[in-house]
């Protein structure tokens, strides 16, 4: 029998027992010397630390139950034993054995949990011992098809796991196949995901990332079903010039588009559960809104446009200069043009607040002035912008009350000066107390609930919050977008 090696168990010192330093669990960015080097690494994922923590607490509370053998190998190098199988099991009774080295943000629950637990009786567990590493590896494949306290891999673990053993056996798909159930499209999609993942990895791609989701890309943390379901999308590979080619694929768009693309695309998936992200990327967006992704991420270009690009680089300033006024003629003729015109209205990705399409007529100079820095002020002043913002709204708001001849009801009803009174009342009273349409009503019941991200609390904390977030171009363009329904009632504010 191929694998009675299974059937038979020996008792072997925890102490003795090493780690598995290639575990698809670990960060492979990582070093991994010492006990608390393991464990660190393992808690620095949300999912794993809680699963770690209650594996602790199962075998404080009921001892260590070995209904699935840990599994090792013996190292002819230096004679030890690694754990092929059961690393988290082992890591934890080592350290219920000896608490003092658990990393620091677990160290006091697992020094509690010792107390429960006779260390003497974990010193030595029965393990099945594996003749090699090679014939422990079919068991490993299918243990990590159940579930429980022995926690499966992740997708991205488990394809990490088979591009290893494509590795070791030179791509004999047969060998592998028999390993681990797969068939041989299967393989080579495994393999093509993979292959697409590490594209991100290049240093054209990286350099475009922030630091933290530079570490996120080099670790487990991209999500890799949300990876295979954009890249699976034919549209996606079409636009983005993709080929699959076997166990690869092959990119035959302009690269540094696709990269600049790519990058944007990794970040706004990093992102996704946060408040302020411009447009959600997940497994279901990808399908409900993929038209609307793909407009908001940088245009891939065709290798032929990118050619054509370079050499229109070629031609002189005095030409460019021509060519500007040119069409600055042109498009005086085709100002009435709506196609041509209105192209900057509601387009998150538009380069300034305000669009030159919009129009302002009001007879207060503060805010004539401000609307129309709104036009040529740019993003890389995005403070000045949201503080402007909020500063913005305030005056439409004062404006509105002074032209309606309000300031003395708002001022009965609150019993204070005007002056006195917060943005936030002022708008309650034109909500409650004058005739504005349905859309200015929704805009303002939102503007003044606090769980909204266009809320008063995101305007207060441009100018007294001592953080930037929620300031980047995309946001920021949505929140004026969002305020228009309020600002056409408050001002003479109209789109051309």
């Amino acid at each position: 029998m191929a694998y009675e090696w299974l059937q038979n168990r020996y008792l072997r010192s925890v102490d003795q027992l090493r780690l598995w330093r290639e575990n698809p669990r670990l960060d492979p960015e990582e070093t991994h010397l010492t006990n608390t080097d393991y464990a660190a690494d393992l808690l620095n994922h949300s999912g794993e630390r809680q699963s770690f923590i209650e594996l602790i607490k199962s075998i404080a509370k009921n001892g260590f139950i070995p209904a699935d053998p840990i599994v090792v190998w013996k190292n002819d190098n230096n004679e030890r034993f690694y754990v092929a199988e059961g690393n988290r099991r082992v890591l934890a009774l080592k350290l219920l054995r000896h608490p003092s080295k658990a990393p620091k943000s677990i160290r006091s629950i697992v020094t509690k949990q010792a107390r429960f637990i006779n260390r003497d009786n974990i010193a030595k567990i029965e393990v099945s011992i594996a003749p090699s590493f090679e014939s422990a590896e079919w068991y490993i494949n299918q243990r990590h098809a159940t579930s429980g306290l022995q926690r499966g891999w992740s997708r991205h673990q488990q394809q990490r796991w088979i591009a290893k053993l494509y590795d070791k056996y030179e791509g004999d798909v047969s060998i592998i196949t028999e390993i681990t159930g797969f068939t041989k499209p299967e393989l080579e999609s495994t393999l093509r995901i993979l292959y697409l993942r590490d594209i991100a990895l290049k240093r054209e791609v990286l350099e475009l990332l922030e630091p933290e989701e530079r570490e996120a890309v080099r670790s487990h943390r991209l999500p890799m079903t949300i990876l295979e379901r954009w890249f699976d999308n034919t549209v996606v590979r079409e636009t983005w010039g993709l080929e699959a080619n076997g166990s690869k694929a092959s990119i035959t768009s302009d690269e540094s588009s696709f990269y600049r693309a790519y990058a944007l695309w990794i970040s706004l998936v990093l992102r996704r559960n946060e408040p302020d992200v411009p447009i959600q990327i997940n497994t279901r967006t990808i399908t409900t809104n993929l038209d609307q992704i793909l407009a908001y991420l940088p245009a891939v270009k065709s290798s032929i446009s990118n050619r054509n690009d370079e050499e229109g680089e070629d031609s002189t300033s005095e030409e460019a200069a021509d060519d500007a006024s040119k069409n600055d003629a042109e498009s005086d003729d085709e100002v009435n043009s709506p196609k041509k015109t209105r192209t900057n209205v509601k387009n998150p990705n538009r380069p300034r607040l305000v669009p030159e399409e919009c129009d302002l007529d009001t007879g207060n100079h503060k805010l004539e002035s401000l609307f129309e820095e709104f036009k040529i002020i740019p993003y890389r002043y995005k403070n000045c912008v949201a503080a402007s913002l909020r500063v913005f709204v305030d005056l439409s708001v004062l404006e509105h009350i002074n032209s309606q001849n309000l300031v003395g009801a708002i001022e009965a009803r609150y019993h204070c000066a005007l002056k006195d009174v917060p943005l936030k009342k002022r708008l309650e009273y034109l909500k409650s107390n004058t005739e504005l349409n349905k859309d200015a009503v929704k805009v303002i019941s939102k503007l003044v609930n606090s769980d909204n991200e266009y809320s008063l609390d995101t305007l207060n904390n441009y100018i007294h919050g001592t953080n930037n977030h929620h300031t980047n171009k995309a946001f920021l363009n949505g929140f004026w977008d969002f305020l228009f329904p309020l600002l056409e009632v408050l001002l003479d504010i109209e789109y051309r």
